[in-house]
């Protein structure tokens, strides 16, 4: 980094203060770092599959035009309609008296020479990989293969192909003799290595001689799967001429590099030809990043290569993905960005609302907020009476008499739980399924700890009853007041686990766009986690595993709800909450149970 200084000279304060406001970056940029950090080993997408570095890489490909010059072939006759094709052998072997079986994917027909372009189609184009590819093993193995018929074939007519191309249902008319010849294009490879200015925009043109021999092109293989091959047998081996074919190469996007001012206008004719190459590969991914500060009088410069990522070191191809990574990756930052003869530049400069202070209730840690999960489907109201939105929990009293009936009454009707307070029985209406955390449909559903009913919906006869009962708070074991017993705060926070199983699903019957299945686990997850005080996002993946032991009978007994289950897992690796270890060492328990295990690992 290079310090640009003002025109007017700072004083010592203001240099102080200058220097705090640079250090401003340092924050964001360290929550960067930890984040590409822990995206090495579970990245949140693949890198190669975004668009603008596909759209990168399409520019670089390599776009070549062949075409017949009249001057070279003088002794050629009757070689048109000359079809070309683009095209890569199946496999290495080849039946005898064959050659290899090509598939192809595009064709084009010349129908006259170069120098007479306004009386056919005189070019033919295709895309080929870029340089660094074209001696690749799969690039080697496509060929560019020449198909004459000359008076013994049959001429397509106008209506049969579009431009150049031709359709593939013309080409079963090509059936019988011919003569056909081909280019690979790793020949081309080492040609278009030599020639440092094509990455600028410069066409290549070259030269290349093609051994048209005698054949016979089956149809059969040109019926299926875009396939065909040449026999010999059945042609004389005599007849063989050659052409000269030219072609020219440029890059895909050289034309749209040629509008920008950066490349347009600048002169590689003073450079020297041995310093040539790294010259326009360090020119033409060269951005100049600069960082300003102190109320924007005073900025600080950065150059990156090959259109790098000053923050996270990431190659993006090109000045607009660089633009794109910046704006949806770093966002912390404003970004300005602007191309001249001189450089490709971008002003950053830290947003004012970037770091908002988060308020949170008095006493409350976010940290210990209990994870729960529900499906993001829209929240449709069932259209009921008023008779049938009634939740059939009916409190169950005996009539109250002496005070051994009382006694006797709650010894039947009530149930003394360990933390010393006691609450009456509730019935259930069978015609309303409850699943309870044993994930059965229990006709009884016994209300527990410290969640009571309001004073307004109690009986009265169910106040008298526990007017003469004494009552406990969980924790402290103190005696509590009347005025605790019916008032609707809970006792020390504590939390009926029944309860809030049974709000959970009443919560979840409101969705009327969900399966039972869907509803279920869904019940089964927000009850373990609440459960199991599953608090933090770094609990998820132990909570998952837990999950898949405690209920990996019943999910491997319903596939329905075992695809749930898995579902839901994927979600939460969408969300980067777990990740593929977990996920298989839950999949690996719930095949245990599949399997047989009693106690799968």
């Amino acid at each position: 980094m290079c310090l640009q200084h003002s025109r007017a000279r700072l004083s010592p304060d203001e240099q102080l203060t200058a220097e705090k406001s640079f250090a401003l970056y340092c924050k964001p940029i360290e929550l960067y770092n930890i984040i590409q950090r822990r995206a090495v080993k579970n990245p949140p997408f693949i890198q190669r599959s975004l668009l603008y570095k596909i759209q990168a890489r399409r520019k670089k490909r390599i776009q070549i035009t062949v075409s017949l010059s009249a001057s070279t072939n003088t002794q050629a006759q009757n070689i048109f309609p000359l079809y070309v094709l683009l095209a890569r052998p199946t496999s290495n072997i080849s039946l005898e008296g064959h050659s290899l079986i090509y598939r192809f994917s595009r064709v084009c027909m010349l129908t006259n020479f170069s120098e007479f372009g306004n009386k056919g189609k005189t070019e033919a184009t295709f895309i080929i990989p870029d340089v660094k590819n074209l001696s690749t093993s799969r690039a080697c193995n496509l060929n560019i293969i020449f198909i004459s018929c000359g008076q013994v074939g049959q001429i397509i007519g106008e209506d049969s192909y579009s431009g150049n191309d031709v359709e593939r249902s013309s080409l079963q008319k090509l059936e019988g003799k011919c003569s056909w010849g081909k280019i690979p294009t790793n020949v081309l490879a080492s040609s278009l290595e030599k020639c440092v200015t094509l990455s600028t925009g410069d066409a290549v043109d070259l030269a290349s001689t093609v051994t048209m021999n005698p054949s016979f092109l089956e149809p059969k293989f040109l019926e299926q799967d875009s396939c065909l091959t040449f026999c010999s047998h059945k042609v004389d081996a005599t007849g063989s001429y050659q052409l000269q074919v030219c072609i020219s190469a440029e890059e895909a996007g050289a034309r749209e590099l040629l509008l920008s001012p950066y490349y347009c206008n600048y002169s590689y004719d003073n450079v020297p030809p041995s310093l040539l190459p790294e010259i326009i590969r360090l020119r033409a991914g060269n951005v100049l990043f600069n960082y300003k500060y102190y109320n924007n009088t005073m900025q600080k410069t950065e150059v990156t290569e090959d259109f790098s990522c000053p923050f996270c070191l990431v190659r993006c191809g090109s000045f607009k993905g660089l633009g794109c990574h910046l704006n949806s990756t770093h966002d912390l930052f404003h970004y300005e960005f602007w191309i001249s003869e001189e450089c490709q530049a971008v002003n950053v400069s830290l947003k004012a609302d970037a770091w908002k202070t988060e308020f949170v209730a008095e006493g409350v840690d976010p940290r210990h907020q209990t994870f729960s999960y529900c499906s993001r489907f829209k929240k449709r109201r069932r259209l009921e009476t008023t008779a049938k939105k009634i939740r059939h929990v009916h409190p169950h009293i005996m009539e109250s008499g002496s005070h051994e009936d009382a006694q006797a009454a709650s010894e039947d009707d009530y149930v003394q739980r360990e933390n010393g307070l006691s609450v009456a029985h509730a019935s259930v209406d069978p015609s309303q399924p409850v699943h309870g955390s044993n994930l059965s449909s229990p006709t009884v559903l016994q209300f527990g700890k410290s969640r009571k009913l309001s004073v307004e919906r109690s009986d009265p006869r169910n106040r008298q009853l526990l007017q003469k009962r004494q009552f406990f708070h969980s924790h402290r074991a103190q005696p509590m007041s009347l005025e605790q017993v019916f008032s609707d705060h809970d006792s020390e926070d504590e939390v009926d686990d029944d309860i809030a199983d049974f709000e959970d699903r009443r919560m979840l019957d409101d969705f009327v766009d969900v399966t039972k299945d869907e509803k279920l686990i869904m019940h089964m997850w927000n009850s373990f986690v609440r459960k199991q005080r599953v608090l933090a996002d770094g609990h998820i993946p132990w909570a998952c595993e837990a999950f898949s032991r405690c209920h990996g009978e019943q999910l491997v007994q319903n596939p329905a709800l075992l695809w749930g289950w898995r579902f839901f897992m994927i979600k939460l690796w969408n969300h980067s909450l777990l990740d593929a270890r977990a996920m298989n060492t839950c999949n690996t328990i719930l095949q245990g149970y599949q399997d047989g295990s009693s106690n799968p690992k």
